[in-house]
């Protein structure tokens, strides 16, 4: 009994786990397969994808900007001569054509009289009225001052409002017509309105342009190269019955057109978002072509697709070797949830 509790049985255990050691190391580096096949991979990768759908689209491009005061007007004299007469002073409220100066015009007269003596020049006057209704500055004349023609003797600030706001050149590929009318919001602000006499203008043409005339308050007329290089200047006018004040800082939302019923595309699948792009298609053999598309309106995240697909075709999700934001995070699906 001695000889088997101490060598047969702790021999047997060593044999033991040595057969279990050379099991488990033969199924992990040789395990057997059949002849003529090889392992591959069960998981594959496949890039998502997605179909061409009908759908509507919406182009409202957007931007942000501020509500300043209507730049005053000069009143620039029509004759030469002197000043006769001041009827205002500064800080009046004027109408449009009321008197602002009068002059005293001399005309030299040809000839000479019975004595010989050059004829007496004649003798008119000619009044300076207002170019708008508004509010006098700038008026600095004095009696028997020397004025000419053209001189801008006083200014007229209107008492009214515009909003101006930057937009990116790219944008403009989404104003397929020229717009005449925005929506603009004020934060903690009264109700949406509309501004009107809407005008667009390049931010360089502006900061290169004349001086805004600013009224004696201060308030610019917003021209100015407060726009970036290569960006867009976007003016309205401030209904008279809406209240605002300089300097509130406003969303502008310009409608540039809407399609209802269209095939649509998400802009991540469409390489190019105005008049022409490339898209990948993927056939149901899994075989990919790029083809030419023609591009309608673009809401920033959906596009009208207008020629080059149809309904029910499938398309790469995202383009070729164009990687997704860093937020993205894919569904099993193969859909894109942003975070």
């Amino acid at each position: 009994m001695t000889v088997l509790r101490r060598w047969v049985w702790p021999g047997l255990k060593f044999l033991v786990f040595a057969a279990i050691a050379v099991s488990l190391v033969r199924l992990a580096f040789f395990a057997a397969q059949p002849d003529g096949e090889e392992t591959t991979p069960t998981a594959q990768l496949e890039d998502p994808t997605v179909t061409v759908e009908t759908g509507d689209v919406v182009n409202d491009v957007e931007a942000t900007g501020h509500v300043e005061s209507v730049a005053a007007t000069p009143v620039r004299s029509t004759a030469e001569g002197t000043v006769n007469r001041v009827f205002v002073t500064n800080g009046t409220h004027v109408e449009q054509g009321a008197p602002i100066i009068d002059l005293r015009v001399e005309t030299p007269a040809e000839g000479t009289t019975e004595d010989g003596e050059p004829s007496p020049a004649s003798v008119t006057f000619a009044t300076v009225v207002a170019s708008s209704s508004g509010t006098v500055s700038g008026l600095d004349l004095v009696a028997k001052q020397p004025v000419a023609i053209g001189d801008t003797v006083a200014r007229v600030a209107p008492e009214s409002y515009r909003v101006t706001a930057t937009l990116e050149a790219a944008q403009l590929y989404r104003l397929t017509s020229r717009p005449s009318e925005a929506t603009v919001t004020i934060t903690d602000g009264p109700a949406p309105f509309t501004c009107t006499n809407l005008a667009l203008s390049s931010a360089s043409a502006s900061a290169a342009g004349e001086p805004s005339d600013a009224g004696a308050d201060g308030a610019d007329g917003g021209g100015g190269s407060s726009g970036a290089e290569g960006a867009t200047q976007l003016r309205c006018d401030v209904p008279g019955d809406v209240t605002v004040f300089p300097g509130l800082e406003v969303t502008v939302a310009v409608s540039a057109g809407s399609a209802e019923g269209v095939l649509t595309l998400p802009t991540t699948a469409v390489q190019g978002t105005a008049q022409r792009g490339v898209v990948t298609v993927v056939d149901d053999d899994g075989k990919r072509s790029e083809r030419e598309v023609a591009l309608g309106l673009n809401d920033g995240e959906t596009v009208e697709v207008r020629d080059g697909l149809t309904e029910g075709e499938t398309v790469l999700q995202f383009v070729p070797g164009k990687e997704a934001q860093p937020e993205d995070e894919f569904a099993e699906d193969g859909t894109v949830v942003t975070g």
